[in-house]
């Protein structure tokens, strides 16, 4: 996490204002970063590490949609939240399914809830950030293990041995 040990959030809308009010709101317990597009949102992501997105549906160029859609591709850990003030169930269905997103919040926010859903956003990223560590460590030991286990002479640890590559196949196969 950043030094500040506040979780980075990247707010997206091509709003100025909007922007502005949900910095005042939520810079006391985030790091808040802006975007006034997805292109530019995209630029952030790049340079930025951000554990939360949140982005307007409806703007020029790029759908709040399309820029979730492509952050799962590239930044898979990074928790999605749409908020828009059309109540447009296509757009959320398009969000659920296609930018795999976490929350679908509708404008006018209220401010004293925005900051909770953020907060639920961030532990989920943690959560995530978590067990994806846990994994990489579960791989490293059952690698580490097999070979030495490989080489006991009794039929019970070579149980152990098959049940141990078992695990490590199917850790192969979970995503990340």
């Amino acid at each position: 996490m950043a030094e500040t040990n506040k979780h980075p959030l990247l707010l997206v809308d091509d709003e100025p204002e909007i922007l502005f009010s949900l910095r005042g709101l939520l810079r006391r317990d985030f790091e808040i970063h802006t975007a006034q597009s997805g292109s530019e949102a995209i630029e952030v992501l790049k340079q930025q590490e951000i554990h939360v997105i949140m982005t307007d549906q409806r703007m020029p160029d790029m759908t709040g949609v399309q820029l979730l859609h492509r952050a799962a591709g590239e930044y898979p850990q990074a928790i999605r939240i749409v908020f828009t003030g059309y109540a447009d169930i296509k757009a959320v269905i398009d969000a659920v399914n296609e930018g795999h997103i976490y929350r679908y919040i509708t404008k006018p926010w209220n401010p004293d809830e925005l900051p909770s859903v953020l907060r639920e956003a961030c532990g989920a990223y943690d959560r995530l950030v978590e067990r994806q560590r846990l994994l990489r460590d579960l791989r490293t030991f059952l690698t580490k293990c097999l070979p030495l286990l490989q080489q006991l002479p009794e039929e019970g640890p070579r149980a152990l041995v098959a049940a141990g590559a078992d695990l490590l196949d199917r850790l192969e196969e979970v995503k990340s």
